[in-house]
């Protein structure tokens, strides 16, 4: 599979979580291109690790700003947030395991058919709520 590549249409009009989103698809991306072989476990390792960390700081961030703007499907988001930190808990789960083909392709259906649908999709949905003129340092 090939990088995925950031565009406007992921943008949720909140600059620093689209830097977020950048910055979780650089990961992703990051481990796509390590080739998720025995011989570079100790980067796959880090990447890994970084991912898990990110996607927390990540989703407290966005959902702090779902919450100061009155976002009314607060609880269904949050819910599609603890699933896709479970997929990424089974991620380093499924290295821990040495299981790296299945790491692989799980990698690959989370990244385009979640992370990204999520973001161009359910994201989407919060953007009159923590968009246009609501700002967060």
């Amino acid at each position: 599979m090939d990088h995925v590549v950031w565009d406007e249409t992921m943008s949720v009009g909140v600059p620093v979580l689209d830097d977020e989103h950048r910055h979780l698809l650089r990961l992703f991306n990051g481990l796509l291109e390590s080739g998720i072989t025995p011989a570079n476990r100790e980067e796959l390792s880090a990447l890994l690790a970084s991912l898990n960390d990110y996607v927390a700081v990540h989703f407290a961030r966005e959902e702090a700003l779902m919450v100061d703007g009155g976002y009314p499907d607060l609880d269904q988001h949050l819910a599609a947030h603890r699933y896709f930190a479970g997929e990424v808990a089974g991620l380093q789960a499924e290295f821990d395991g040495d299981n790296t083909t299945m790491l692989r392709m799980d990698l690959i259906l989370l990244l385009k058919d979640w992370f990204v649908e999520h973001i161009q999709q359910t994201d989407a949905l919060y953007k009159p709520y923590v968009g246009q003129g609501r700002a967060f340092a």
